[in-house]
């Protein structure tokens, strides 16, 4: 089964790949894993905060709770005006083994509309394998619609998604690691091959060496033992 800390790995893994600045952020008693985003859209600034913790269970209330928290610390690294010339998109999810039906239902219902701004919430049950979040049309804008969607789907993946990530990378590691039990073959650490070594000259075949004598004038040499 997935856990928690998978899935946030992969939200983080996320983050970064579509260009986010990620860090972890204490949001209550969790400790978030936060992105920060910052695109141009229709001539605006949107400012896009994904911020995702795990917990035991998600009900509605902390659910609530979580989103207004994660909302207070978007808004706080807010670049540009609000309203005016930039707007705030707050995606706030936890991550559970259990998600209550009234947390699904708050997830799922469409988001009101804010002057300036958009918060979305996402709730994953990784025990029925469900992503739980309002993915949907607006009647304002609907290039943003469409951008805070694709941030969303993308960021919040679906938990099977991410469990077919885990088991490949899993694989991967298991085929780069040597069988248990056995000792790891010479240099298999290094994964590199070995230096080619050019070989030998050729050598003819052994056989009696003609005798060597001294230039005249020089007496023979001696061995270290005489003769």
């Amino acid at each position: 089964m997935l856990t928690p800390e998978q899935y946030l790995g992969a939200v983080a893994e996320r983050i970064q790949r579509s260009g986010g600045r990620l860090n972890s952020v204490q949001i209550g008693p969790a400790t978030a894993v936060v992105g920060l985003f910052t695109e141009s859209v229709l001539m605006s600034t949107m400012n896009y905060c994904v911020i995702a913790a795990a917990v035991p269970e998600v009900s509605a209330a902390a659910l609530y709770d979580f989103t207004g928290r994660a909302t207070q610390h978007a808004r706080a690294n807010l670049i540009g005006t609000m309203g005016w010339t930039a707007a705030s998109v707050v995606i706030a999810g936890l991550v559970g083994q259990r998600v209550y039906p009234d947390a699904a239902q708050a997830a799922s219902a469409k988001s009101s509309n804010q002057f300036g701004g958009e918060t979305r919430m996402v709730a994953v049950d990784l025990s029925a394998g469900q992503m739980y979040a309002f993915v949907g049309g607006k009647f304002w804008g609907a290039a943003v619609q469409g951008s805070v969607n694709a941030k969303l789907t993308y960021c919040f993946p679906q938990p099977a998604e991410v469990y077919q990530q885990v088991q490949w990378q899993q694989a991967q590691q298991q085929q780069q690691l040597p069988p248990q039990g056995q000792q790891p073959p010479p240099g298999w650490q290094q994964q590199q091959p070995a230096p080619q070594v050019p070989p030998p000259p050729f050598v003819g075949p052994a056989g009696p060496q003609p005798p060597v004598y001294p230039p005249p004038g020089h007496p023979p040499q001696q061995g270290p033992y005489g003769y």
